[in-house]
């Protein structure tokens, strides 16, 4: 019996061989060149283009551009020498290898899995665990696979990418009923403001990356039409993330160890201090008359953030269990006076961190943003200051909008991370900023 499933196991190992040489050849023949210039495409311009129309495909768009990325690694292995991708693929799961925010993200979601021992809804909670670990290993590999610049071309790809989709939005929202978005999203232009976020923050990593003589043009056309994009639109969470955003890479510019301790300062604040924040927020609206002030939407936020506060206070170590806010006002609380009925996440991510996975939660994921800007400073030193404000951006609208889990929302904030660190390989050294 064990002979036989030994066999069985070397006719396995050598039918992947055989399998795996065949698809390096046929790798090799499409081209290095290709696959490189096809997964940078998918990255810089099917990403943010195919999101204002699919605010939820940016998942499916980095699972393509993995899959093209170590195809491109098999086709240098082939034709060039050096690691194939399977190698590159397996070294970018190593935990010996991995940078402290990926160990601190790995951290959140064990801790995040074993929530479903307490969660109001165990089988949301595993799930969402399971998903948010498939898109971390995604762009793991997109991060250790990802084909470097090369080509001039290269140093404006991103930024054309971006300027693009702004143009898009643009368009959209001042055209009568816009152009293709009413057969998608309806007459309601609020259904594009995910779409809106994404490419806002997508814009930093493409200013980091625009190099060459007029980068300094390019960057500054790029955010024009970015602001253009979001102040015709009614997404009021990217106009801060972009005000925030400019702010902190102006401070940058000036000095990066101001905007670093800044950074860390404001966001750990943030984490900790969340809870508090919007009770007092609530309170003081109340209390003033402002939240009669405010529009409809403005106002249910309110309402939802005292009232998910609270409900952080009652279970402030552990929480409720991941994606447990979704059922609030559906299945009993203990402790709780839940009263606004049932919402599908609290509108802002780190207070829904609070509440579904308490201070552990909070203090894993403001290791996260610890990391991050650790492993910022390992950055050549023309992209340090876009990417505090890409951070600061994120912290932003991560204070006042979206949910903490979506797929689309983690899968944007890990990718971001992986375009500031793509390599350049160009004839002659990129100029500084």
């Amino acid at each position: 019996m064990v002979v036989s499933a030994l066999l069985v196991f070397r006719h396995i190992v050598e039918d992947a061989r055989r399998w795996g040489a065949c698809f390096g050849r046929r790798a090799a023949a499409v081209g290095p060149d290709f696959l490189r210039d096809a997964t940078l495409t998918t990255l810089f311009f099917a990403a943010p283009i195919t999101v204002i129309y699919s605010s939820r495909a940016l998942p499916t768009i980095l699972l393509i551009a993995a899959a093209l990325a170590l195809t491109y690694r098999t086709a240098i292995r082939c034709s060039r020498g050096g690691p194939g991708a399977m190698r590159l693929a397996t070294s970018a799961i190593d935990p010996r290898r991995m940078p402290w925010w990926v160990l601190s993200t790995l951290a959140l979601i064990g801790f995040a899995t074993l929530s479903t021992l307490w969660s109001l809804s165990p089988e949301w909670t595993f799930d969402q665990s399971v998903k948010i670990l498939l898109i971390l290993c995604t762009v793991l590999i997109i991060h250790r696979c990802v084909p470097p610049f090369e080509r001039e071309t290269h140093r404006i790809g991103a930024a054309l990418g971006i300027a693009l989709a702004a143009i898009i939005l643009i368009v959209e929202f001042t055209v009568p009923g816009g152009v293709f978005r009413s057969y998608i999203y309806g007459p309601n232009p609020s259904y594009l403001n995910r779409s809106v976020v994404t490419v806002s923050l997508l814009m930093w990593p493409a200013l980091a990356l625009t190099t060459g003589r007029y980068r300094h043009y390019i960057r500054v056309g790029v955010i024009v039409l970015v602001i253009a994009a979001v102040a015709v639109s009614s997404s009021k969470s990217a106009l801060l993330a972009i005000c925030a955003g400019l702010l902190v890479t102006s401070l940058a510019l000036i000095s990066l160890r101001t905007a670093q301790i800044g950074v860390i300062v404001v966001g750990t604040a943030a984490f900790v201090a969340m809870p508090l924040m919007v009770k007092l927020m609530s309170d003081f609206a109340v209390e003033t008359g402002v939240d009669e002030m405010v529009d409809l939407s403005s106002e249910r936020r309110l309402e939802i953030w005292r009232a998910t506060a609270e409900a952080a206070l009652e279970r402030p170590l552990i929480g409720w269990g991941l994606e447990s806010s979704r059922m609030f006002g559906l299945r009993e609380m203990p402790g709780v006076n839940w009263t606004i009925g049932p919402i599908h996440h609290p509108h802002n991510p780190i207070l829904q961190i609070w509440v579904e996975l308490g201070a552990i939660g909070v203090v894993l994921a403001a290791a996260i943003m610890v990391g991050v800007v650790m492993a910022v400073s390992a950055l050549p030193a023309r992209r340090r200051s876009f990417a505090y404000g890409a951070i600061t951006a994120t912290l932003a609208v991560s204070s006042v909008s979206h949910g903490a889990w979506q797929s689309w929302w983690t899968a944007l904030l890990m990718i971001m991370i992986a375009l500031f660190a793509i390599g350049e390989r160009f004839p002659t050294a990129p100029r500084s900023i």
